[in-house]
């Protein structure tokens, strides 16, 4: 491991992490908000992060997934050592591939309050960066699954099945109506109270079922077509806003690079 901090030993603790995002701190320090394994999602300094040749630089990086000791703070842990266990070389050297994976880590921050715990959520973001540093692989089928996944596991999973409104089957019909504020799909017969509706086409439905219920491993293999692509993207984009009432700067530079 790199780097040796002391600190109060009883306050030391081991965790396995990825981080989400960094700011700077100090003149040579940085701030880490990573999502860990055991801890749920944290903020510590990295001391000396932002000199070149600083002990933490090489770990203080977004995606970069360590094994760390860290102690407790006052109001910030800090770093007392820190092991790369992976770098996802690939999404660093794709352009395109390292805005989805900037996209999904903003995501999982906005999503997540400072240590909730789900240990269900860092396997889901690891397992994510995993086959977005495939270079092989498609990554917007990946993408949309973690997006489906995440609100899952969070308790904001969408109604497909069933009306929002009413709770009965949707029934027949070659398009239904996708309510983000209020959580999923409507009946043809209940009103949506004034919140805004999108038009999903059932081959649309379908694939967004598939994508939340399926393997994200095998996500790759789901088709999206381009009319569905467009619905399915305005769909999760506002159920997003809904959730956290602003919009993700990385999608905006995601959107241009897939233009």
């Amino acid at each position: 491991m790199m780097g040796q901090d002391g600190g109060d030993a009883v306050g030391v603790y081991n965790a396995e992490a990825i981080v989400l995002r960094t700011r700077d701190f100090d003149e040579a320090d940085k701030i880490l908000v990573m999502l860990t394994r055991e801890e749920g999602k944290i903020q510590a300094v990295a001391k000396g992060a932002r000199r070149p040749r600083g002990r933490y630089a090489a770990a203080a990086q977004i995606f970069t997934q360590v094994k760390a000791s860290l102690y407790h703070g006052r109001n910030l842990d800090t770093l007392s050592q820190v092991e790369i266990v992976e770098s996802f070389r690939h999404l660093r050297e794709d352009l395109l591939r390292m805005a989805y994976g900037s996209y999904i880590c903003e995501l999982m921050d906005e999503m997540l309050r400072e240590k909730q715990r789900y240990e269900s959520t860092y396997l889901l973001l690891l397992t994510t960066l995993h086959l977005l540093n495939e270079p092989d692989l498609p990554p917007e089928p990946t993408r949309r699954a973690y997006e489906l996944k995440l609100f899952s596991i969070l308790g904001f999973r969408p109604s497909f099945e069933e009306c929002v409104a009413c709770n009965k089957p949707l029934g027949p019909g070659p398009v239904v109506r996708f309510a983000p504020a209020l959580g999923g799909v409507l009946c043809p017969t209940c009103p949506a109270e004034g919140e805004v509706v999108h038009r999903l086409s059932r081959g649309t439905l379908e694939t967004m079922k598939r994508l939340l219920d399926g393997d994200i491993r095998k996500a790759y293999m789901v088709r999206i077509a381009a009319d569905m692509a467009g619905e399915i993207d305005r769909a999760i984009a506002d159920y997003i806003k809904v959730r956290t009432e602003r919009p993700l700067k990385s999608k905006e530079f995601l959107d241009e690079l897939r233009v």
